[in-house]
Formats: C-alpha cells, sequence, structure tokens
C-alpha cells in the first residue's frame, strides 16, 4: 500500500467500523447477510453519489455476489455506474436496473458497491423516491432501499491549502475555519465537522459544539450564508497541544463543512451512538449573521472543496531521541530464521506516524549477506538510496530485496516497534552483518542511529534457529494496525467520508 492508501485506513478505523457494525444504520438482513446503504440528495443537473455494502453479519462471505440496483421508482433523476464499480461485472442493458457480480475475494467479511445519481434538468425540488437495492449470495438474500430527494443547488467552498497554526508541547494552537458560500442560493444553516489528531484534541467550550470524546467535535450554525459572501468563526478553534507531542511534527485537523440537509443524510455513517457526546456550556460560536428565508431542501452540488486542512505545527524544543535496536540469530546454511530490528523511543517526545509522503524512508533496513528475505513485514518494500519513495502499492512486503525502506509509526516515550522479517541462511557467512538506520527530524542523539543485524552462521547444526534479539513490540501501533483490517468491510460510505476530508480519491 502507498502511505496515501495508509493514512486512508488509519484515519477510517473509527468510520469504517460503525458502518460495518450496522448499529448506526438502518440494516436489512437475511440469514447470514446483511445491507447497508445511505439516502442521498441531489440537485437537478447535478450529481451525487449512492452507496451500498454487504456483509455477512461476521461470517465470511463465499460464492457469487450478486447486486441489483433497481432504479424503477426513481423520480427526477437516474443512476449510472461510476469507477469505483471497476471491481464488479455489471449488466446495464435492461434499462432502470442495473445487475452486478463480483466473486467474493477470499476470507472477505464484506464488500461494497457505489454508483452515481444525476438529477434530472427539470427535476422538481422536493420529490421523494427510492433506489431498491438487493444483494444475493448463493441464495441468500437481503434488500435495503435509498430515498432519493431532489433538493435545491447550494456550493460551500474553503481556502483549499492547508491553514497554518502553531503551538507548543502542553499548550494551545488557535485556528479560524472560514467557508464562503460561491452558490447562487442562500444556504440557510450549516454544520462544521472537526476532526483533529489525537495528539491535538478539540479545547474549546462553545455551546453549539458537541465534542465525541476527542475523535471529533460537531458545530451546527443556524445563521444564513448568503450568496457571493465570505464568513469567519466569531473566534479562533482552540486546540490542545499534547505534553509529549514532538517539537516540529504536524498534525493535521480537518473542518469539514455541511449545508445542514446534506449533513442529515451522512449522519448515520459517523456511528455518533458509539461516543459519549460532550455538549459546551459557553457562548455559542457564530458566523456573520444575516436574515432567514424560507426554503426546500438543499445539497451541496460540489462537496469536495468545502472541507479545509489546518496543519498545526508543534513548537518548543521537545525532541525525541529514537534509538535503532539490532537482532541476532543463528542457523545452519538452509534454515529460516526470523529477525526483527527495532526502534526504540528513548524519549522525551513522542514519535508519531507521518503521513505527508517523504521523498525518502525515515527508517531504512539492509540484508546480511548470504541471506534472502523470504518473507518481509507489510510496513517495508524494497528501496536503496537514490530510489522511489513511497513505492508503489505492490511493493509492501514484497521478499527478495537487499535494502528496505520501512514506515514510521506514533511510537511512545518508553516504548518500541520492530519490524519481522524471515531469512533463509543460503550459505553460512560468519557475522553476517546488516543494519538497521533510524533518521528522525530534529533527533539530537545520532550516536544510536544505527545498529547492526547480524547471522552468525555456523556451518553445522543450528537447525532453524529463530533468535529475534529484538525488543517487545508495544504501544498504540498494535492498535492501528490491528484495526486496519476493519474496513475491508462496509468501506464505500466510510471510505467516501474520509476521502472527502482528506482530499484523495478513495478506492474500496
Amino acid at each position: 500500500m502507498s502511505i496515501k492508501t495508509a493514512r486512508r485506513l488509519l484515519a477510517g478505523v473509527a468510520a469504517a467500523g460503525a458502518f460495518v457494525a450496522a448499529t448506526a444504520f438502518p440494516a436489512y438482513a437475511a440469514p447470514s447477510l446483511k445491507m447497508d446503504t445511505l439516502d442521498a440528495l441531489v440537485a437537478a443537473n447535478g450529481y451525487t453519489r449512492g452507496f451500498v455494502a454487504v456483509y455477512g453479519g461476521g461470517d465470511e462471505l463465499v460464492g457469487k455476489i450478486s447486486i441489483l440496483i433497481d432504479s424503477s421508482d426513481l423520480e427526477g433523476a437516474t443512476v449510472e455506474l461510476d469507477w469505483t464499480s471497476s471491481d464488479w461485472l455489471c449488466d446495464t442493458t435492461t434499462g432502470t436496473q442495473i445487475r452486478c457480480e463480483q466473486d467474493a475475494p477470499e476470507g472477505s467479511f464484506g464488500t461494497s458497491i457505489s454508483y452515481a445519481i444525476l438529477g434530472k434538468s427539470d427535476a422538481e425540488i422536493g420529490t421523494k423516491s427510492s433506489i431498491t437495492l438487493t444483494a444475493d449470495v448463493d441464495g441468500t438474500k437481503a434488500t435495503a432501499k435509498s430515498v432519493v430527494t431532489i433538493a435545491e443547488a447550494s456550493d460551500l467552498r474553503v481556502q483549499q491549502e492547508p491553514l497554518a497554526v502553531k503551538g507548543d508541547p502542553g499548550g494551545v494552537a488557535k485556528s479560524n475555519a472560514p467557508v464562503s458560500n460561491v452558490g447562487e442560493s442562500t444556504v440557510a444553516r450549516t454544520t462544521m465537522i472537526l476532526s483533529p489528531d489525537w495528539h491535538t484534541p478539540y479545547a474549546g467550550d462553545f455551546s453549539n459544539c458537541v465534542n465525541y470524546m476527542d475523535a471529533f467535535t460537531i458545530c451546527e450554525f443556524d445563521q444564513p450564508l448568503k450568496p457571493g459572501k465570505s464568513y469567519r468563526l466569531s473566534e479562533d478553534i482552540p486546540y490542545s497541544v499534547s505534553k509529549t507531542a514532538r517539537t516540529g511534527a504536524v498534525f493535521p485537523t480537518y473542518a469539514d463543512w455541511y449545508v445542514e440537509d446534506d449533513w442529515k443524510v451522512l449522519e448515520p455513517a459517523w456511528g455518533l451512538g458509539d461516543y459519549e457526546p460532550t455538549r459546551g456550556t459557553g457562548e455559542p460560536l457564530r458566523l456573520e449573521e444575516v436574515a432567514n428565508t424560507a426554503r426546500g431542501p438543499q445539497t451541496d452540488i460540489n462537496p469536495y472543496d468545502s472541507f479545509l486542512q489546518i496543519d498545526i505545527t508543534v513548537g518548543g524544543n521537545n525532541q525525541v531521541d529514537m534509538a535503532a535496536v539490532g537482532a541476532t540469530a543463528t542457523g545452519a546454511a538452509g534454515a529460516t530464521v526470523t529477525v526483527t530490528p527495532t526502534l526504540k523511543n528513548l524519549g522525551p517526545a513522542d514519535l508519531e506516524t507521518n503521513f505527508e509522503e517523504p521523498k525518502t524512508p525515515a527508517l531504512r533496513i539492509t540484508i546480511p549477506e548470504g541471506t534472502t528475505v523470504t518473507d518481509a513485514t507489510w510496513d517495508c518494500a524494497p528501496y536503496s538510496a537514490g530510489g522511489t519513495w513511497p513505492p508503489d502499492e505492490d511493493a509492501w512486503g514484497k521478499a527478495g530485496a537487499r535494502e528496505y525502506g520501512c514506515m514510521v509509526w506514533d511510537v511512545f516515550a518508553g516504548d518500541s516497534y520492530g519490524y519481522d522479517f524471515r531469512l533463509k541462511i543460503d550459505r553460512v557467512v560468519s557475522d553476517a552483518t546488516g543494519t538497521i538506520t533510524a533518521k528522525i527530524d530534529g533527533d539530537p542523539n545520532a550516536a544510536n542511529d544505527v545498529a547492526q543485524i547480524v547471522i552468525n552462521g555456523t556451518g553445522a547444526g543450528g537447525g532453524g534457529g529463530d533468535d529475534d534479539g529484538g525488543l517487545p513490540v508495544t504501544g498504540p501501533q498494535a492498535t492501528l494496525i490491528a484495526s486496519a483490517g476493519v474496513l475491508l468491510v462496509g468501506a464505500g460510505v466510510a471510505g467516501f467520508i474520509v476521502a472527502r476530508r482528506r482530499r484523495t480519491r478513495f478506492v474500496a
């Protein structure tokens, strides 16, 4: 996977988990088969996407999966396939019915597909109708309906370059989140969703904002936004900077602006019931006040330009000392051994995951002479000096290379993170030596940035010795990696939300 892909995976764990659990959505189930979808708003001459996810209710899906998208009852709009259906074999010859099939991927607990909903030019605002969705897995069926409403077109927009702010460890960073109405109609009410990094949680107390356990904060505004006007918040939003945040680290926060009606449609996908809400008790956060107007339902015709990235850079002098820890193993020619070269955080700051796609890897590993990598950890890829980084998708975890570059994850002060490699000893080379090298920006101690990986082949006995000589792996990265698997199911809807926030095309 690419670093951007990993970023989407980790960022989307909570949203996808809520979707898959089907606790926040109306779920439609046949025995061992469940189906989820969302309602939709579309403007005349507008476009939006519909989603459907099929999963086994905790059971692995086996056999051929068929999904029927039936728009026979749809009024004021039509349905077409979009690029996300490329993994499906679809028949569109029956007019208002599209049937798509695929073999269940091996080991899969679910799958998803999205489709385009196109508003007709003469569609009447307020018209409600539905799309019927039917899934069939080897004779077991499930059905769902997506209600489609024709809505007035609106268009919110924010600046496309990130806002840059700064805060010291243990202090507060503050930022506004301006928004403009570039559409032709007044937007009656809006919702802003703040999605901060866990190192920089929301620290406000505004009465119209609800904090969901620091995962995200939802602020609602009832001041209309006039067409052609720009707005700022009445106060900058405060974010607490962790005492253990590393100086120089950049933590992105996202402010997503929604037309209220669009938010009502997407809200179920956020799984709010899984979080304990805390409403602020202070003065409300406000926008510039304008006169209220009567209206019908509204939808943002370009929802991908109304989310703002706020980059919070950590100041002060709180660096991280990351020590490379080597590994050893012994074995005879033909034996396969495991080595786990390791990163240990000696503090005082935490090391954060870097999703900004650096041109060179922060961690590099070279393989000892006389050995061949038969199995590489999934977060490392072949890399040598001057090579391309990040690598292609299919390079992650690829065996057989002599040198690797690796991703660096969150590692708390005092914790370690290891990289497992299985090595076949092709021939015994006494003290065959490779290295693990860590180059973290601002690390004040270069003396411990390199450590050795040693294979002490003896040429006799030793069998398949398996001695990694490293340190135990602890800390938050284990949870992050395990949680990423949740995204395999129901990724369509959750992925749309994450992709919208991250300015990246989501691939289900």
